[in-house]
């Protein structure tokens, strides 16, 4: 199989030609034997913490939304003996196959749902949904089968390993002229859960609830640069040229795949995963995205977020990184825009600040940065360790306003970004004879490996840290981490030299991490860092590095997790965060066949699905929140009195929303309700028969504007 191309750190390259200096930190520091580090953290607001989400992809161990197709590869075509024909596959805007020609040589498309994936469940039950004509079924590979069949509906099982795959007949749509489209798999038992309108994985979600901040650089698929249609862009002639996107070009909930090598995970989806989790998001906006692109990012945000979150908001990432096609993107702007020796950060500083107004005018805040007052918080992110390079972006000494006023970008920045990796002392080749002598030490090297890590946060990133804060302060801006954790990876030159990854993979699995971890945030708080960043979450290590803290959404632990858990537990959210609910996640619970009581939060954005018996769901006058009563005689309780509510649905439509003091919700086959000192009162007596569901649709289980 393919595995993704190698995430690339230029911070760690860069890092072994710098001189290193004193500072504090490390283990000791994380054991609570620093005093220094002590009252830096006593005399400020807790740091807060937040993490990155690794991308979608059939083989990552995150296994992130209910439909597994989102994360699916791409089409493949067959023919009789032919694995892959190297056709080109004729696709509509959303991914599906559309009907083929005669010309073509396949006769079939395959698609991996699942391969080569440890966190895959072994001869699981999933249910197959789809919309058109002609043949699809499940490859019966490594014991996968079809269960049984009924129009539009597959009830199928994984193969041993957990892999699945689906094929369709190319010709079977030709045929009948509509060809399958809309696929979705589901685990069985999770069916209720989406078809009640829940998008993610409810174990996945347990493993980020307790983060307070979401970043979305690689669900967004940041690091490409498409053009209104098609894939990614590749060649410097189509990056530097590449046009504008406008709203219409977004990735839609409608879209096949989210993951790898696609546009991405839609605004509708990433703000339904800040709903349900209580966390700020942090949005990456595409690179040549236009204003028209930005203003309705912003306006959905604005419309459809929590009211208690807070946005983070970021033009593309790592601009400064010539490693990826944006920096290409911006030397050329800058060309456009200062002259033949216009510089790339520059042109990202300006655009940037230009992307922030947009979003606080949308928001009614101030354009200018305000310390973070608002709800909005614009980013200018810069390299870890090469001092100055964030004075060209925010300086911009070239910009002018339409009067030919000089423009500062920096007052138009809330939160100044770096990396907080620990790395540099093992991923280089200029280290790989001194870290393979250290495997000849009686615990096979790793005390001394865990040493070497200690010592660089202590003298190389606590100076850093120190330095940027200063910057950031001196702009009026606060210090945050948009990545970090373990950066080590294997040397290029190792690369076939298993014996190297597998000593860094099983490193970081080692119990002295939780410590080494919590030596780094503390250096990163005691300089004043007001927001830490873990990069990876959950996913597999590899040569390419050990990026995540987890290696699979079935782990429940590991000790760079449990540094990260302790962490949140330690330091509760500052009170100039937000209101008390803020950070706090929705509540996601399925019946079994005896009635049960479901409790719906004040926050609001639950999903709650009854079973078989006579359930009781205690409702709040909250937004968002999705209640389906399953089987039996179901009651919702309301607070309140009936005159505060308004029933809107259609003579015989399932769903029905009600409008409350706090927001919208929507119930289905709940047959009473009850009111504070009322008596019950059938829901279908109070169902408006002239309301209609004119604002929304409902699209791949997500709520999205018409």
């Amino acid at each position: 199989m393919t595995r993704p191309a190698p995430r690339w750190k230029a911070g760690a390259l860069v890092l072994v030609l710098l001189a290193a200096a004193c500072g504090e930190g490390g283990l000791a520091a994380a054991q609570g034997d620093d005093p220094a580090v002590a009252g830096a953290e006593a005399t400020s607001e807790p740091m807060a913490m937040g993490t990155n989400l690794d991308g979608l992809a059939y083989w990552s161990t995150a296994l992130p939304t209910l439909d597994i197709v989102k994360s699916s590869g791409p089409w493949l075509p067959q023919e009789e003996g032919t694995y892959d024909t190297g056709e080109t596959v004729a696709l509509d805007r959303e991914g599906w196959p559309l009907p083929g020609t005669a010309s073509h040589r396949y006769r079939s498309l395959v698609v991996n749902v699942l391969h080569d994936n440890p966190a895959a469940p072994p001869q699981a039950a999933y249910v197959v949904l789809y919309e058109g004509e002609g043949a699809i079924t499940a490859l019966d590979v490594d014991g996968a089968s079809v269960v049984s069949r009924a129009p539009g509906e597959l009830h199928v099982t994984s193969g041993r390993g957990g892999s699945l795959y689906l094929r369709i007949e190319a010709d079977g749509a030709t045929k009948g002229g509509d060809p399958i489209r809309n696929v979705r798999v589901i685990r069985e038992e999770y069916l209720p859960l989406y078809r009640a309108g829940l998008t993610f994985d409810p174990q996945f979600l347990s493993r980020i609830n307790p983060f307070q901040v979401l970043r979305f650089m690689d669900w967004m698929n940041t690091n490409a640069l498409f053009a209104p249609t098609g894939g990614p862009l590749t060649g410097d002639a189509a990056i530097e040229g590449a046009p504008q996107l406008r709203w219409a070009d977004r990735p839609k909930p409608g879209s096949m795949r989210w993951g790898d090598g696609s546009r991405g995970v839609p605004v509708e989806a990433l703000v339904e995963m800040a709903n349900r989790t209580g966390a700020e998001p942090w949005f990456t906006m595409p690179v040549n995205a236009s204003d028209d692109y930005v203003r309705g990012f912003a306006a959905y945000v604005r419309a459809n977020l929590r009211r208690d979150l807070k946005i983070h908001v970021e033009l593309s990432n790592e601009v400064w990184n010539w490693i990826f096609p944006q920096a290409r993107y911006a030397q050329a702007r800058a060309r456009e825009v200062f002259g033949p020796d216009g510089e790339w950060l520059e042109w990202y500083g300006m655009r940037a600040a230009q992307v922030g107004m947009i979003w606080k005018k949308t928001f009614g805040e101030p354009e200018r940065g305000d310390g973070g007052q608002g709800r909005v918080s614009m980013v200018f992110g810069t390299q870890f360790a090469w001092r100055g390079l964030e004075a060209t972006g925010l300086e911009t000494k070239h910009w002018r306003d339409a009067g030919g006023k000089p423009v500062r970008a920096a007052d138009y920045f809330d939160e100044y970004a770096i990396t907080a990796y620990y790395d540099g002392t093992m991923n280089v080749d200029e280290a790989v004879g001194q870290v393979q002598t250290w495997w000849k030490d009686p615990d096979g090297g790793y005390a001394r490996a865990v040493s070497a890590l200690d010592k660089r946060i202590t003298e190389f990133n606590a100076p850093l840290y120190r330095y940027h804060a200063e910057q950031a302060k001196a702009h009026g801006m606060r210090l945050v981490s948009y990545e970090s954790g373990f950066g080590e990876y294997t040397p290029i030159s190792q690369h076939a030299n298993d014996a190297y990854t597998e000593f860094l993979v099983k490193l970081q699995r080692r119990p002295e991490f939780k410590a080494l971890e919590t030596a780094n945030y503390k250096a990163f708080a005691a300089a004043g860092g007001s927001l830490f960043m873990n990069f990876g979450i959950i996913g597999t290590p590899s040569k390419w590095g050990s990026w995540s803290a987890l290696e699979s959404v079935r782990q429940t632990g590991t000790p760079r997790y449990d540094a990260l858990m302790a962490w949140l537990q330690a330091h509760p959210p500052a009170a100039s965060r937000g209101p008390r609910v803020a950070f706090e996640d929705a509540r996601i619970a399925i019946g079994g066949s005896k009635g049960a009581t479901f409790e719906a939060t004040p926050h609001g954005y639950d999903v709650l699905v009854g079973g078989s018996g006579d359930d009781r769901f205690i409702g709040a006058s909250s937004a968002g929140t999705r209640i389906d009563g399953g089987g039996g005689a179901d009651t919702l309780l309301l607070p309140g009195r009936r005159e505060a509510y308004r029933f809107i649905g259609e003579p015989g439509q399932e769903v029905v929303r009600i409008e409350g003091p706090g927001g919208a919700q929507r119930v289905s086959r709940i047959a009473v309700v009850r009111f504070e000192g009322g008596d019950p009162v059938p829901l279908a007596q109070l169902v408006s028969k002239r309301g209609r569901f004119a604002d929304v649709e409902r699209v791949g289980g997500v709520v999205a504007p018409k």
